[in-house]
C-alpha cells in the first residue's frame, strides 16, 4: 500500500527562493526536479533518507516543497504560503514536516488548509516543526513527533514557547529519560505517538512508552550530524509502505544503527555515507 508523501522544510541559501518538485537520489547525488541539493544534516539528509527507503520499496518518491533561508524567516515563509495557497494541487497522503521557521499564524492557516484534504493527512513533525506545532497549541493534531531528549524537555514544558526557554529539568536529562518522556506525555503538548531519539530510542504511543530500541550500539554514530534526519525520513518511507506508524518508528530506529553498523564509521564520515547503506539495512531487518 503505497502511500504519496509531501516533504516540507528549509535548505541553507540566501535568495529564499522556492524549490517543488519529486526528490531523486541518485549516483549518491539528491536533487528536486533538475535542482542539485547539497547533502546535508536537516531537511536534506531526511529528504534523501526518504528515496533510500522508497527506492527499496520500488515506491514513488517524495514531492517537496523547500525554501532557502538562513535564518531570515523569508524562506520558511515561502513554504507555509506555498502550501497554504496550493492546497488543493498538494492533497497528498502523507505531510513531512521539518526544518521551518516558527510562525504561529502562518502554522495555523496551513494546518487549517491541510484539514480540508481528505481522507486526512498522516502529520509528521521534526525538529522546528515541532517548535510551532508545540507553541500554537496544535500538538494534537499531528500522528507523529520525533524529538531528541532536549526537545521532548521542551515539549514536556507546559509554559516554554522555545526549547531555549525550558525550565530546570533540562539539566537532568541523561539521568532521568523515562521520567521526561512520561511528563511530555502527560502535558498534553504532543502528538498522538513520539519517537524519541538518543542513546537509547524510545517509541511511544497511546500516552505511554511502548517499546525501547538500544541496539546495535554504534557509537561513533554520535557525532554525526543528521542522523536523527534519517531515521526521520526512513519512518515517512516506511509508513507511506504501510506499516503502521508506532512500527515503522521502531523499525527506523533499528535500521539507522543497523546502517551506521554496515558503514563502520570514522570521524571523517558524512551522513551521506550512512544513507548510502539504508537499503541495506532495511535488508536485514525485513529478511528477519
Amino acid at each position: 500500500m503505497n502511500k504519496s508523501i509531501l516533504l516540507a522544510g528549509t535548505i541553507p541559501g540566501n535568495d529564499n527562493s522556492l524549490i517543488t518538485g519529486y526528490a531523486s537520489f541518485k549516483d549518491n547525488s539528491l536533487s528536486i526536479d533538475k535542482t542539485e541539493i547539497p547533502l546535508n544534516r536537516g531537511t536534506a539528509a531526511m529528504v534523501a533518507a526518504v528515496c533510500k527507503t522508497a527506492a527499496f520499496f520500488n515506491e514513488k518518491m517524495p514531492f517537496c516543497v523547500l525554501a532557502n533561508d538562513i535564518g531570515t524567516k523569508t524562506g520558511s515563509r515561502n513554504v507555509y504560503r506555498h502550501i497554504i495557497k496550493h492546497r488543493k494541487k498538494l492533497e497528498f497522503d502523507i505531510f513531512g514536516l521539518h526544518y521551518i521557521i516558527p510562525d504561529i499564524g502562518l502554522h495555523n492557516q496551513m494546518l487549517s488548509a491541510i484539514k480540508k484534504i481528505e481522507p486526512q493527512p498522516i502529520l509528521v513533525a521534526d525538529a522546528g516543526f515541532m517548535y510551532v506545532a508545540k507553541a500554537s497549541g496544535r500538538s494534537e493534531s499531528y500522528d507523529l513527533f520525533l524529538p531528541d531528549l532536549g526537545e521532548i524537555a521542551f515539549l514536556a514544558d507546559k509554559k516554554a514557547s522555545h526549547p531555549a526557554y525550558t525550565r530546570g529539568f533540562l539539566t537532568r536529562l541523561e539521568e532521568t529519560p523515562e521520567d521526561l518522556i512520561e511528563r511530555a506525555l502527560a502535558s498534553g503538548n504532543v502528538s498522538k505517538n513520539l519517537c524519541v531519539k538518543g542513546k537509547t530510542d524510545y517509541i511511544c504511543s497511546e500516552s505511554k512508552i511502548i517499546t525501547k530500541v538500544s541496539a546495535p550500539v554504534v557509537e561513533e554514530l554520535e557525532p554525526i550530524g543528521g542522523t536523527g534526519d534519517t531515521i526521520t525520513g526512513m519512518c515517512l518511507g516506511l509508513i507511506a509502505h504501510g506499516y503502521p506508524i508506532h512500527e515503522a518508528a521502531v523499525l527506523a530506529c533499528r535500521a539507522n544503527r543497523e546502517a551506521g553498523k554496515i558503514t563502520n564509521p570514522s570521524p571523517a564520515s558524512q551522513i551521506k555515507d550512512i544513507i548510502i547503506n539504508i537499503p541495506a539495512a532495511l535488508k536485514i531487518l525485513t529478511d528477519q
